[in-house]
C-alpha cells in the first residue's frame, strides 16, 4: 500500500453523514442552522435535530428509490429543508445536482435528459417549468415541491436507506459557464470531506464560526465553501434563501454570521448599496470575507471607509478543483492584488508556457494543479470523457485555463483566463486586468472588456459598460487616456442598461454580443 496516499488523504475514509453524526453525539444542542423565519425573526436548528430530521427524510426517500447512484435535481433556494434533503440525498448513496432555483423548462429539460434523475426537487415558483419538463421527456422521476418546510409529493412511507462511501459518487456542479458552455464536474463524497478539511485548516475556521450562506446552492461556493466547513469543525450555518445586496450587511448581522465567501460582482453590488444609503454599516460579527477576483481602487476606497474591521482575504479555486489552491494565510494582511501561495494540502502547482515548458517568476503560464481525481480533483466531466482527459493531464494534473505569474516571494497573481486573453497588434491583453482599471472610472457603474476579430490587429477591444452619472463616451475615453494611458483606451464602447450574469453575479460573456 502506498503509504504517502494514505496519509494524504485527509477524508480518512469519512463521509458527510458520519460526520454529521459526530457531531450530533458531541455537540446535540449546540445550533447548526440559523435562518430568518418568514415573520422576519431568527430560528435556529440543533445538530441533534438536523441529523434527526435527516435521518428521517432518508427513509422516505429512499421509499421513492433516492439511492444506489440514481441523481436528484435539486431547484430550491436557500432553506433548512433544502440542506436536509442535500444531506439525506448523498448519505443515501444517490447523487444531487443542483440546479438554478429561477431555471425554466428548458433548463430542467436538460438536467432531466442528462441524468435520468429518480426525483426533481422543485420550488413552488418552478414547480410548473419542472412538470412541463418532465412531461416533455417522458420522465418518471418524482416531483416533489417544497414550500415553507412542507414536502408535497413525498409519501409517509419508510424504507431502509442506503449508504454512501467515501467513492460514492456524491454530486454533480455546474461549471460558471462565462466564456463557453456549462459542463457537469461530478464529486465524490471524499472530495466533499477533503474540501471541508483543506478550507477550515487553510482558512482558520473554529468550531465558534458561523458561516454565512447567501449564495446559490447550485454553486460551488455555496457547497463547499459554505456548507461543507462546519462539518468539520462543527460550527454552524447562517443562511438566507438568497443574495441580497442591500441587505447583505444587516442579514450577516442579524444572524450572527462570522464567516463568508463571495466573488467579487456581488461583493461589489453589496458594497454599492451600502454606500448608496448613507447610512453606517454594522456588519455585527462578520470577521472575515473570503472572495474571488478582486475589486477595483474605488471600491477599496469604499471598503476601507465603511467596512474596515472585516478581514478580507482572496482565494482561488475552480469546481474542477474541488477546493481552495491558492491564497492567503490567516494571520497575512491582504494586498489585494496577489492571491497567496498553494495551500497546504495542494501537492504542487505549476505554470506552464505556450511550449509546455514551466515559465520562471514573473513570467505568465496557464496554472497547472496537482492532484487526485474523485480526491483533491474532480471525479471528472460527467459523461464527456475527451474533455475529462483534455483537462486532467496525465490523469493527474488540472489544466485550470487561467493565467498567472508567480512572484518571487512565492504569491501568485490572476492575470486572466487563456480564453480572456486579447491579442491586439502583438501585445497580450487580459480582460480581467483591464476591467479592473476601467471599472476604477467613477463615470461608469460597471465594465465587462470582450474581443472583436480584426483583420489588421487581429483584435480589438470592446468595452461594454453600464453608465453611471455623468456619462458620456467621449468623457469615458478621455477618462482612460488621462488614467490608464493608450494601452487602456477600449477599441470600441457599447452601452448597457444591464449586463446578462450567472446567478454569482459573473458577467456572461458570450452573451454580451
Amino acid at each position: 500500500m502506498d503509504m504517502n496516499a494514505v496519509t494524504a488523504d485527509t477524508a480518512s475514509g469519512r463521509t458527510l453523514w458520519n460526520l454529521a453524526e459526530h457531531w450530533s453525539s458531541t455537540r446535540s444542542l449546540e445550533t447548526f442552522l440559523t435562518f430568518a423565519t418568514p415573520e422576519g425573526s431568527a430560528s435556529q436548528l440543533t445538530w441533534q435535530r438536523f441529523v434527526e430530521e435527516c435521518a428521517l427524510l432518508r427513509e422516505r426517500l429512499a421509499a421513492i428509490g433516492v439511492g444506489q447512484q440514481r441523481t436528484v435535481v435539486m431547484a430550491l433556494p436557500n432553506s433548512p429543508t433544502a440542506v436536509e434533503l442535500w444531506l439525506a440525498t448523498i448519505a443515501n448513496g444517490a447523487v444531487i445536482q443542483a440546479i438554478d432555483a429561477d431555471s425554466g423548462a428548458i433548463v430542467f429539460e436538460r438536467s432531466l435528459r442528462s441524468t435520468d434523475p429518480v426525483a426533481v426537487l422543485a420550488a413552488p415558483e418552478n414547480a410548473e417549468a419542472a412538470r412541463t419538463a418532465l412531461s416533455a421527456v417522458e420522465s418518471s422521476a418524482h416531483l416533489l415541491v417544497i414550500d415553507d418546510g412542507v414536502i408535497a409529493g413525498l409519501g409517509t412511507a419508510r424504507a431502509t436507506p442506503g449508504e454512501s462511501t467515501p467513492e460514492s459518487l456524491a454530486g454533480m456542479l455546474p461549471t460558471s459557464g462565462t466564456s463557453g458552455a456549462p459542463k457537469l464536474v461530478e464529486l465524490t463524497n471524499r472530495n466533499y470531506v477533503m474540501a471541508g478539511e483543506r478550507l477550515a485548516r487553510n482558512s482558520g475556521f473554529l468550531t465558534s464560526d458561523r458561516h454565512f450562506l447567501c449564495t446559490p446552492f447550485f454553486h460551488t461556493n455555496g457547497q463547499l465553501y459554505l456548507v461543507v466547513p462546519p462539518f468539520i469543525t462543527g460550527g454552524s450555518l447562517a443562511l438566507v434563501p438568497k443574495f441580497s445586496a442591500s441587505g447583505y450587511f444587516r442579514s450577516a448581522r442579524e444572524l450572527g454570521a462570522t464567516v463568508s465567501s463571495m466573488v467579487a460582482p456581488p461583493m461589489r453590488m453589496a458594497l454599492r448599496r451600502a454606500a448608496e444609503s448613507g447610512e453606517t454599516v454594522d456588519p455585527g460579527d462578520l470577521r472575515l470575507i473570503q472572495y474571488g477576483m478582486t475589486m477595483s481602487a474605488a471600491d477599496w476606497a469604499d471598503w476601507d471607509r465603511l467596512v474596515p474591521q472585516i478581514a478580507m482575504r482572496q482565494i482561488y479555486g475552480q469546481t474542477e478543483s474541488v477546493t481552495g489552491v491558492l491564497g492567503g494565510s490567516p494571520w497575512e494582511a491582504d494586498d489585494r492584488v496577489t492571491i497567496g501561495r498553494p495551500f497546504i494540502g495542494v501537492p504542487a502547482v505549476r505554470l506552464v508556457g505556450d511550449d509546455g515548458a514551466d515559465v520562471p517568476d514573473g513570467e505568465p503560464g496557464e496554472l497547472w494543479v496537482e492532484g487526485t481525481p474523485g480526491s483533491t480533483l474532480m471525479r471528472g466531466y460527467h459523461d464527456a470523457p475527451e474533455a475529462t482527459a483534455k483537462s486532467l493531464v496525465d490523469g493527474r494534473w488540472l489544466r485550470t485555463g487561467d493565467v498567472m505569474v508567480r512572484h518571487p516571494d512565492g504569491r501568485f497573481e490572476f492575470r486572466g483566463r487563456q480564453l480572456h486573453i486579447i491579442r491586439r497588434g502583438g501585445e497580450n491583453l487580459s480582460t480581467y486586468a483591464l476591467e479592473i482599471d476601467l471599472q476604477a472610472c467613477p463615470l461608469v457603474a460597471d465594465v465587462a472588456v470582450t474581443a472583436r476579430e480584426d483583420d489588421v490587429l487581429d483584435a480589438t477591444v470592446v468595452a461594454h459598460v453600464i453608465p453611471g452619472e455623468g456619462y458620456s463616451e467621449d468623457a469615458f475615453l478621455r477618462w482612460c487616456r488621462d488614467n490608464l494611458g493608450k494601452r487602456g483606451v477600449p477599441d470600441h464602447i457599447r452601452e448597457h442598461a444591464d449586463f446578462p450574469r450567472t446567478p454569482s453575479g459573473r458577467v456572461i460573456a458570450r452573451e454580451l454580443g
